[in-house]
């Protein structure tokens, strides 16, 4: 794959403005910046309104001088995906015969105030992709629509996470189940993914249909994973929440920079390099998500802190603090179920090195997604 190309990839992985919209960068989770070799007179052409290397890299390098550059994924892909909401609003709408309450619901979540991390690290896979292959303008446009559904599927399970969960809020505001009746909202994340499957079929592709319909399989599994007891060896124990983790986060990111990889027509190492960047990167967003929940204050998450543990649930943070605070393990095995529970295995986190070890976890994850790539 091109050079310039690929590290135009590398700044999904590593560029400080995504670290910004998921908290990374005062975590130091990555690295701050992508060192490469260009020449900042040249751009990089692409389909589909894909800014040149201008606008999308900070620098004042003179026209052949070697540095370090500062990309930008959200700034590479704007436009693309500036009318992402408004089209996501318009094809909800398009369904229904008149205004109604499950149109109103249906675009409660998208509002603009999500990270919309899928469809940008799809997108900026595909383009990688197509400056190589040459794709044509039918095959970008469906590209496109893989990263919009991308971004449905993830809301669609936003909602019914909510209301097995039980939440109160979302993004700063009221959650869907609180606003409206449990029955109601599962009605609402239905018919989001059933206006994402009918986009979907539009793209006519069996392989991309195929790569897609995993993530619901895999989205279901998830959840009954959450469900299930947690194992009580510690290896079983981590490996059961590595794979939920997949299925829950990294399979949305997976199969989409997947699906953008054959719709490039790029070849089976590629598509598989893709896999594998999508992959890495599914589980580090996760990781660092779980880290964020004993670091950020409930304002910064849009959500009550110490989530999970409310919810019963272990994640890297207690699971790593656990090989130093034996207590833990019974406490996990319970679900925190007992008064004064969360309290106490938050102090042991905070405590322990659990914290410091999920970071370099996510970073190694981070640098695997970037070596797929090369």
């Amino acid at each position: 794959m091109n050079t310039t190309i690929k590290q135009l990839v590398r700044a999904a992985a590593s560029n400080t403005r995504c670290l910004k919209k998921v908290g990374m960068e005062s975590l130091c989770v990555l690295s701050q910046k992508t060192n490469c070799m260009v020449e900042s007179n040249r751009s990089v052409q692409a389909n589909a309104g894909f800014p040149n290397l201008y606008q999308s890299a900070a620098t004042n390098l003179a026209p052949g001088q070697i540095g370090t550059v500062d990309f930008d994924p959200f700034t590479l892909v704007e436009g693309d995906l500036k009318t992402m909401f408004k089209e996501i609003h318009d094809e909800l709408d398009l369904e229904l015969l008149h205004d109604s309450e499950l149109g109103e619901m249906s675009k409660y979540y998208f509002d603009g105030a999500g990270k919309a991390v899928r469809p940008v690290i799809a997108m900026c896979v595909g383009h990688a992709l197509n400056h190589h292959m040459g794709t044509g303008y039918e095959n970008v446009k469906n590209q496109r629509k893989v990263a919009i559904i991308s971004e449905m599927i993830h809301t669609a399970s936003l909602v019914h996470d909510d209301i097995l969960d039980h939440a109160e809020t979302r993004r700063g505001k009221l959650s869907v189940n609180t606003k409206w009746s449990l029955q109601k909202s599962t009605m609402c994340g239905d018919y989001i993914l059933a206006v994402g499957s009918k986009i979907l079929a539009q793209i006519g592709n069996q392989e991309v249909v195929r790569i897609l319909s995993q993530v619901l399989a895999d989205l279901v599994q998830g959840e009954f994973q959450q469900l299930q007891q947690t194992e009580d060896d510690e290896n079983e124990r981590f490996q059961q929440y590595l794979d939920k983790s997949f299925n829950k986060t990294a399979s949305l990111m997976t199969y989409s920079c997947q699906a953008n990889a054959v719709l490039s027509g790029a070849n089976e190492e590629e598509i598989q390099a893709a896999y594998k960047y999508g992959k890495n990167i599914g589980i580090a967003f996760q990781l660092v998500d779980d880290l964020l929940d004993f670091v950020s204050s409930a304002d910064q998450l849009g959500k009550p802190a110490a989530a999970d543990m409310k919810l019963g649930l272990a994640t890297a943070p207690v699971l790593f603090a656990s090989q130093q605070f034996p207590v833990l393990n019974e406490m996990i095995a319970r679900r925190f179920s007992q008064d004064g529970d969360v309290e106490e295995a938050f102090k042991c986190v905070i405590e322990s090195g659990g914290l410091d070890q999920t970071r370099a976890l996510a970073k190694q994850h981070c640098e695997d997604a970037i070596a797929a790539l090369d």
